[in-house]
């Protein structure tokens, strides 16, 4: 009886490994993905000047309002993106998920790093970014995880090539 607990045991491990695997791979394939783009995008919006520092001068209880708000009223959009989807309209639907993602992550994401130092002041927060980024440690610590990042660099490193040897030769046939 033992032995098939064992065996019962060790797959398990093996699908629950399998399953973090898997998420581990598309979390960072999506976030390579959306943030190469994104963040250029959003060192522009936020990056410096006057509104970079009237964010950086709020109080923590404005600072708060300031990410809650936009994540309150863009978190709704993915459900109904899904909707759109599951109808029919998959284009509809997918650009309405892509849409409230990218402004989601661009606006929010900055004003988190911005503001991050009074978040952190409740204790909540801390509590919860701690959290949030030992979950991230554990996924990137993962061989898939480094796997996938080192596929995706190489694959990044060839297509900038395939683009230099492109314009070169463009360049080249004036």
């Amino acid at each position: 009886m033992s032995d098939i607990g064992t065996i019962l045991r060790l797959t398990r491990r093996r699908i629950s490994c399998a399953i973090l695997y898997t998420i581990a791979a598309i979390y960072l394939i999506v976030d390579m993905a959306f943030l190469s783009v994104i963040r250029p995008l959003r060192r522009r919006l936020l990056g410096g000047g006057r509104l970079h520092s009237w964010i950086e001068n709020l109080n923590r209880y404005a600072a708060l309002s300031l990410v809650m708000v936009p994540l309150a009223i863009l978190e709704p959009v993915k459900p109904l993106g899904f909707y759109l989807t599951a109808k029919g309209h998959l284009v509809s639907g997918g650009s309405v998920i892509a849409m409230g993602e990218i402004v989601k992550v661009t606006l929010v994401e900055q004003v988190i790093e911005i503001t991050k130092p009074k978040l952190l002041s409740f204790h909540w927060f801390a509590w919860a970014y701690n959290h949030w980024e030992s979950l991230l440690d554990r996924l990137r610590s993962l061989r898939a995880w480094q796997a996938v990042r080192r596929k995706f660099h190489s694959l990044a490193s060839r297509l900038r090539q395939m683009k230099a040897d492109m314009e070169a030769r463009r360049d080249g046939s004036r």
